[in-house]
């Protein structure tokens, strides 16, 4: 298949997702006219003057309620055939901006000459047209979600309208019902006050089953909702968004261990708190309504900080850090007798680690882009960067002076806190991607790898796992747009991330050895997307290369060498390692099926690549060494033995090296080069044969059944079980390399 034929494929899928024929407008939803004709019908019928008494006063009022319900769904009516109108526009231009990429690509590709010159001109082409496809489809299915958000919005007011109808008079009927009917129907209950009735009961020990029920049902989502929340644009009930946000302000002014203390009270119930919390400060939540100011939560427009209990807002409003003091002594007038003094050092302000573990409680999955994280983050980054600048006038207490070391004061008083409080936040991939991405982020990821952590940076990489999680399914583009702002900060920071500060120049791996290790996890996934050609499909839009496709491949190297600071067996430098073992193996597959296809250009492409990344890899081991040992020497044998530990390891493992299980010393050397020489100063960053390309590409024809007859046989035979050719080992006949 050409490259062209490939665009017109991926075209057809993606024309196939905007449906055929015309898209249904909205007039057939529109009953405005006739609702609007029937509410003058009732204006008419209105008692005026000629009725009066207490039964006209009845009938007035209903017909007045008739007529604002019949206005109203009038108008939602006409609401509705807008936002259907406005998706069947939406399907429309989706269509036509596909026909019109499809057009510039086959007109371009017109142009170019017949030829393989002509086919390597079209690879740019193309992918400038799969780029458009993307970007076309991936915008017009959020402007579609954000339709059917509106249309669930209008759907729960048509719904309010059938259950908030009062179509009777309150008080005395009048002189012509002939008796007393009795007292008045009480009040309906509103949303915002069922939902403190229901979280005082929880407080109090007293939630009933119907209690119990309407709180999970108002905590719980769909997997519809789940996507769209995931998406970013939820559109939830107004009474369910008012709920949430009566029940969390109903804690008031309770502090986050007071909080914590009733959820532990209410046993599988104290959970569905932090969900309310969750959900109630979610700004990305809206429900359609005007936004007011402040914020009402009787008619809420969205969720937001405001939602949260005041005794939550505070701890996420005050100090990071705080110190104790002794109370200050008054006398009976008010005088100070004596002043109150440090009782300790400087420590995380109470409250912080309640209200983490208050999150970690709940359903991890609601952690997506709400004030509640956002807030608890924020704390997090200002209690690192304010422990990282010790010694500070404020931090010395009983125990520990300003001179102290720094590292043994907030390993002590700080670091447990600070890492439950990022463990709290880790889920929420939307507030760690913005911190990441954001202003600010290159500060944040210096105090975050600068820090010498009490737990090895295990928290702190914590703050990463979902990205490598993610990374084949991210169709928002932050765990590909995270792990490159993790990529830039880590390859344009070698020399301080190889040497710490006030670490007697250790590295990152010795220092934070389980930061290193997660951040190697995080970039492994994009290790093709680094050196400009993306060999599995994914991540290309959102991971730009970290060097050019006709660039040596300095910030990957750069990269490699901190990595390689935790070498590890199964640490940072492994994971890589291995990483780069298979895509390399892929580019090789690609080019070797590129071959089959007579196509060199994408061959020639995939080969450059491979190369470009194993010498990333070998160089970075180098550097490494070099930069630790101070001498060239001791750092090229040195990156040889290690590689060739880790060449042992991954091979021990069962990866995907050519040759099997049973790697032979053969092989191994071929990979790797022979040891250097004694007095070898200059690395080396390509193997010295080209057997293992040799290997891989004859697997590849064998597999297409090209090549010479003769020799297809002959290497048939001594193919694996696992589908691999065996390798000979040292002492086999020379001629079988020919």
């Amino acid at each position: 298949m050409s490259v062209l034929d490939a665009f017109l494929s991926t075209w057809s899928n993606a024309r196939a997702t905007f449906g055929e024929g015309v898209p249904q407008p909205g007039t057939g939803y529109d009953q405005s006219a006739s609702l609007t004709t029937l509410k003058s019908d009732l204006d008419q019928a209105a008692p005026g003057t000629h009725w009066s008494g207490g039964a006209a006063t009845v009938y007035g009022n209903v017909n007045t309620e008739h007529q604002r319900v019949i206005g109203e769904l009038g108008g939602l009516d006409r609401r509705l055939a807008a936002k259907v109108d406005q998706s069947a526009q939406i399907v429309a231009a989706g269509r036509q901006d596909l026909d019109a990429v499809r057009k510039w690509v086959l007109d371009a590709a017109a142009s170019v000459p017949k030829n393989r010159a002509g086919e390597q001109m079209l690879v740019p082409i193309v992918s400038r047209g799969l780029g458009r496809l993307s970007d076309i489809v991936t915008r017009r299915n959020g402007e579609l979600s954000t339709v059917g958000g509106d249309i669930r919005t209008i759907g729960s007011e048509y719904q309010a309208l059938g259950t908030d109808q009062k179509f009777a008079a309150d008080g005395d009927h009048g002189e012509d019902d002939g008796e007393d009917e009795g007292e008045d129907a009480p009040e309906e209950t509103s949303a915002a006050e069922q939902g403190r009735q229901d979280s005082e009961a929880l407080q109090d020990g007293t939630l009933t089953d119907e209690q119990r029920e309407r709180l999970a049902e108002s905590t719980t989502l769909t997997a519809q909702q789940q996507s769209t929340l995931d998406e970013g644009n939820l559109t939830m009930p107004p009474e369910q968004m008012s709920y949430l946000q009566g029940f969390s302000q109903a804690f008031g002014d309770k502090t986050p261990s007071e909080i914590k203390a009733d959820m532990q009270a209410a046993g599988p119930d104290g959970a569905r708190v932090a969900d309310a919390f969750q959900l109630a400060s979610n700004p990305t939540i809206t429900t359609g309504l005007p936004g007011t100011e402040p914020p009402s939560v009787e008619r809420p427009a969205a969720g937001g900080e405001h939602a949260l209990p005041d005794g939550v807002r505070q701890v996420l409003d005050g100090p990071a850090l705080t110190q104790p003091f002794s109370d200050t002594i008054r006398d009976d007038n008010g005088n100070v007798i004596v002043h109150g003094e440090p009782t300790g050092p400087l420590q995380p302000t109470k409250g912080l680690d309640d209200l983490a573990d208050i999150v970690q409680s709940g359903n991890r999955d609601l952690q997506v882009g709400t004030d509640l994280d956002r807030g608890l983050m924020a704390k997090g980054q200002e209690m690192l960067e304010q422990s990282n600048r010790l010694p500070i006038e404020q931090a010395h207490g009983p125990g520990f002076g300003p001179l102290d070391d720094g590292p043994r004061w907030y390993h002590e008083h700080v670091d447990p806190t600070l890492q439950n409080m990022f463990n709290a936040v880790n889920a929420d991939d939307v507030v760690v991607h913005d911190v990441v991405t954001g202003p600010g982020g290159g500060e944040f990821l210096d105090d975050l790898t600068k820090h010498q952590w009490q737990d090895d940076g295990l928290a702190a990489g914590g703050l990463f796992d979902w990205v490598a999680e993610s990374a084949q399914d991210d169709p928002t583009g932050r765990a590909a747009s995270t792990a490159h702002a993790l990529a830039e900060y880590t390859s344009g920071h070698q020399p301080q991330l190889l040497n710490l500060a006030g670490t007697d120049g250790q590295s990152l791996g010795q220092v934070n050895p389980e930061l290193t290790r997660d951040l190697s996890r995080v970039f492994a996934p994009y290790l093709d997307d680094m050196v400009g050609n993306n060999i599995d499909g994914t991540n290309d839009r959102f991971f730009p290369p970290l060097d050019g496709a006709e660039e040596q491949p300095l910030k990957t190297r750069a990269l490699m060498s901190v990595m390689y600071s935790d070498s590890s067996e199964n640490g940072a430098a492994a994971t890589l390692f291995d990483g780069v073992g298979s895509k390399v193996e892929a580019y090789v597959h690609s080019a070797a099926a590129s071959t089959a296809d007579q196509d060199p250009t994408l061959a020639h492409a995939d080969m450059k690549a491979a190369g470009r990344l194993q010498a990333a890899l070998d160089l970075g081991s180098f550097d490494e060494a070099y930069d630790r040992l101070s001498n060239a020497q001791q750092a090229v044998h040195e990156s040889y033995a290690r590689r060739a530990m880790l060449f042992d390891t991954v091979a021990g493992l069962g990866s995907e090296v050519p040759g099997g299980a049973a790697v032979s010393p053969t092989l191994k050397e071929l990979f790797l080069g022979p040891p250097p020489a004694v007095d070898a100063i200059t690395p080396t960053a390509t193997p010295q044969s080209s057997l293992p390309v040799q290997i891989m590409m004859a697997e590849e024809l064998l597999n297409h059944e090209l090549g010479n007859t003769e020799i297809r046989e002959w290497l048939q035979q001594r193919l694996g079980e696992d589908g691999r050719l065996q390798v000979p080992d040292d002492d086999a006949d020379p001629k079988i390399y020919n």
